[in-house]
């Protein structure tokens, strides 16, 4: 892996490239809107809240396919699948969350350099209420909006992202 070096935050190992951005984020993490972090992934919230609760699952080890993660990584995502899904659900009423990874940033500029990263989308036919703020999702039943913005404040997504924490525990 060219450029590659190892980072040792809160106990944890994260192999990672210099010219990857989400290494780069992998290695500024923001303990406040953290959700989860497992062995092989880190998770944790933007402040673009178009979908509310939006979120996302980093592998913690720079890989560039799907096809490269090892038994345990998927194994790992399968867990955290569970566990994100029963969350979601219980804390706010998202039913379905949308898992995608997509990637295409990565592929913008050459060299191209993916990282393996999902990126949650949780939906609501009942809009949320959360600090006094209704989140509508009026494209419900369809596919998303990758162009919808709705900016949180960042205490906003660290109340966010606690709610999602006390379900977990």
């Amino acid at each position: 892996m060219r450029n590659a070096r190892t980072n040792i935050i809160s106990a944890r190992i994260i192999v990672m490239d210099k010219k990857c951005d989400a290494c780069e984020f992998l290695s500024h993490p923001t303990p406040k809107t953290q959700i989860l972090e497992t062995e092989y992934w880190s998770i944790g919230l933007g402040n673009n809240h178009a979908y509310f609760g939006r979120a996302y699952v980093t592998l913690k080890k720079h890989k560039n396919s799907l096809s490269s993660l090892s038994n345990e990584e998927w194994s790992d995502f399968e867990e955290i699948v569970r566990k994100l899904e029963k969350a979601y659900k219980d804390a706010f009423g998202a039913e379905p969350l949308n898992w995608g990874c997509f990637m295409n940033h990565a592929f913008r500029t050459e060299p191209f350099n993916p990282h393996v990263h999902w990126h949650i989308f949780p939906r609501y036919k009942v809009a949320p209420v959360f600090d006094g703020t209704t989140f509508a999702d009026p494209l419900f039943g369809n596919f998303y909006d990758n162009s919808a913005e709705r900016i949180v404040s960042s205490e906003t997504a660290e109340r966010i992202a606690s709610k999602l924490r006390q379900q977990l525990s």
